[in-house]
């Protein structure tokens, strides 16, 4: 059975309001109000998205291994922005019942 967030991310790519990739989300002039991403993004990658988490003043989640990719039903997805203020707020409301998500509060965890 699907959960609500694995639903909301189908909302989002169904509206068009997902942009996949760190490099697509570097490329974003505005409107990114959540970013994903994977445990297994590299240190790299994950600076880069730090800097987007700064750079649009938004929340940052980080997905068990692989369950990004098979919530969006595209294998190797590491890392979404949200670009709809909704569905992003709908997905930071179910984080509570979503124990493979959790909120990026920095350092090694």
């Amino acid at each position: 059975m699907k959960n609500k967030i694995e639903t909301y991310l189908g909302f989002c790519v169904k509206a068009r309001k997902v942009v996949f990739g760190v490099d697509n989300v570097e490329k974003q002039k505005k409107g990114v109000v959540l970013l994903i991403a994977d445990e297994t993004l590299g240190q790299n990658s994950l600076k880069e998205l730090l800097k987007a988490k700064e750079k649009f003043a938004c929340p940052l989640l980080v997905a068990e291994k692989d369950v990004l990719g098979e919530w969006l039903y595209r294998a190797g997805v590491k890392a979404v922005a949200i670009t709809d203020k909704n569905l992003a707020s709908a997905i930071m409301r179910e984080l509570d019942g979503a124990p493979q998500l959790k909120l990026y509060s920095g350092g090694n965890d």
